[in-house]
């Protein structure tokens, strides 16, 4: 089902509340291509400050590098898409 509104200030301060994966952020029509970026780098550092904080706990740390390996081919499906 495809989203009709949007809290965009607060999708692109808070992407891991409001989007299930980072696929979602590139499938987004509310957002542009620029917000869809910064949203993912912003989803990509909330998680190194999370590390940093909890000193590199490796519980959970699978997750944890799936999740950034997602944002990455997130950003760069963006990249391609501006190509194509």
């Amino acid at each position: 089902m495809k989203r009709t509104s949007l809290n965009r200030t607060f999708a692109k301060r808070n992407p891991a509340r409001v989007f299930n994966s980072p696929s979602d952020i590139v499938d987004e029509m509310l957002l542009t291509r620029g917000e869809k970026i910064g949203t993912l780098d912003r989803w990509r550092q909330s998680i190194l400050d999370q590390l940093e904080g909890h000193n590199a706990d490796v519980h959970g740390c699978g997750a944890v590098s799936q999740l950034l390996g997602q944002i990455e081919e997130a950003k760069h499906r963006l990249s391609t898409s501006l190509s194509s």
